[in-house]
């Protein structure tokens, strides 16, 4: 498993640090602190993205879609 500072890991997402520094902070992205610094695996922003990511709704749920129900615009 390759590990990355928060400044490899701001360039390798194009994240900007801060909103990684966050993440860590409130412990929302894995990480390891040894020595003082802190090291993230390489895929923790992609594990992130995916463990948060919204599905669409495709209307199959108790509220339907808009199109069953019409729209107001």
């Amino acid at each position: 498993m390759q590990m990355m500072t928060i400044r490899e890991i701001a360039q390798h997402s194009g994240w900007p640090e801060g909103r990684i520094r966050r993440l860590v902070a409130t412990r929302r992205l894995r990480h390891v602190k040894l020595d003082g610094l802190l090291l993230l695996p390489e895929n923790a922003v992609e594990e992130f993205v995916q463990a948060n990511m919204i599905e669409p709704d495709t209307g199959n749920g108790p509220r339907g879609s808009f199109e069953t129900k019409g729209s107001l615009l």
